[in-house]
C-alpha cells in the first residue's frame, strides 16, 4: 500500500483531497494516545488538540480515545471534553462513554493465574491488572508510583494478585524499562499467543489480552452502535497495537514516528508526535470542509 508522504503533507495534499469518494464525510474519529498523542507515560497532550477535538463535538464529528491505559486515564487527558468523547481502553478490553460500559472483555482467571506465575519467571519484569474501574499492582515499586503520578491511574497495590482474581480482568500488562518486547519474546509468548493477544505498547509495555479484545474490533463495535461507517472513520496510531483498528478506518494515518510496520500499513503518513501530526490533519480536515470554527 502506498503512504503519502510528509512532503505531501507539506504541500496541502492530504486531506484537501478528500480521497472519501468524494462523497463520504468523517463522523468519527480515532487516535490511540502513547506515542501518538503524547509521549509515553506522560499526560503531555497539545492544548490545541483539546480544541480540535471540541471542534470536532461542535460540528458533529464524533472522537473516540483508543488505548491501552485505563479509561479514568484516558478521561483525564481529555478533561475538558470528556463527558462528550468515546473510549477504548485497555488495549480494546473495555468500550465506553463517561457513564456506561458498552463491553467489557475479561480474561479467563485460571489462565490469568497461570500467566501471571510465568511473567513472575521472566526478568525483572513487573505486572499490573486492569479491572473495569481499578487497576492492580502487587507492591508500591516503581512501577505502581509512575502509572499513579505519569498516567494517573487509579491503581492499589493489592499485596497478592490472588485477591482480585474473582474480578473482571480485562487486560495484564507487563513492564519492564527498555526492551520489555525482547525478553517476552524469549519464550512466554510462544507459550500463550495460541490463546490470547500479546502486543508491544510501547518500549516498556507488553499488553495481554483475549484474543478478541483489539482495538480493531472495539473500533467496529462502536462503528456499529453509532451507526457509522469504516468510510466514513478516520483513526491515527503509531505502534502494532493500533493495525487492527487502523484497519477499520477508511481513512488511517501513521503519525511519523510510527514503527515500519504500522506507516506500512496505514494509508496516510501524518507529522510525528513532536510535530502535533494528529492535530495538523484533523485540523486541515475540518478547515477543507468548511467546518465552524
Amino acid at each position: 500500500m502506498n503512504c503519502a508522504s510528509i512532503e505531501a503533507f507539506e504541500q496541502g495534499k492530504y486531506i484537501g483531497k478528500n480521497s472519501l469518494d468524494g462523497e463520504k464525510m468523517i463522523k468519527l474519529i480515532a487516535s490511540d494516545i502513547d506515542g501518538t498523542l503524547v509521549p509515553d507515560g506522560t499526560s503531555k497532550i497539545d492544548p490545541n488538540m483539546l480544541k480540535v477535538v471540541d471542534r470536532c463535538l461542535r460540528n458533529g464529528i464524533k472522537f473516540v480515545g483508543a488505548s491501552g491505559r485505563q479509561f479514568i486515564s484516558i478521561a483525564r487527558l481529555f478533561e475538558p471534553v470528556k463527558d462528550d468523547i468515546y473510549y477504548i481502553s485497555d488495549g480494546g478490553g473495555l468500550v465506553r462513554d463517561i457513564k456506561q460500559v458498552y463491553s467489557a472483555n475479561a480474561i479467563d482467571p485460571v489462565n490469568l493465574a497461570a500467566m501471571v506465575k510465568d511473567v513472575k519467571q521472566l526478568d525483572n519484569c513487573d505486572i499490573m491488572l486492569a479491572g473495569l474501574d481499578w487497576s492492580y499492582a502487587e507492591d508500591e515499586g516503581e512501577m505502581f508510583r509512575w502509572v499513579r503520578d505519569s498516567y494517573r491511574f487509579h491503581i492499589k497495590a493489592v499485596g497478592n494478585f490472588d485477591k482480585v482474581m474473582h474480578e473482571d480482568i480485562t487486560k495484564l500488562s507487563i513492564y519492564k524499562p527498555g526492551n520489555c518486547e525482547e525478553v517476552v519474546n524469549e519464550w512466554f509468548t510462544a507459550k500463550w499467543q495460541n490463546k490470547y493477544r500479546i502486543t508491544s505498547a510501547g518500549t516498556m509495555w507488553m499488553d495481554v489480552v483475549n484474543m478478541d479484545s483489539d482495538k480493531g474490533n472495539a473500533l467496529r463495535a462502536l462503528q456499529e452502535r453509532l451507526g457509522i461507517t469504516k468510510e466514513e472513520t478516520m483513526a491515527f496510531g503509531d505502534n502494532v497495537n493500533d493495525l487492527g483498528m487502523l484497519a477499520e478506518a477508511g481513512e488511517s494515518w501513521a503519525i511519523g514516528s510510527a514503527r515500519e510496520e504500522v506507516k506500512a500499513a496505514a494509508k496516510h503518513i501524518a507529522p510525528p508526535l513532536s510535530e502535533y501530526g494528529v492535530t495538523t490533519v484533523i485540523t486541515e480536515y475540518l478547515d477543507s470542509i468548511g467546518a465552524d470554527k
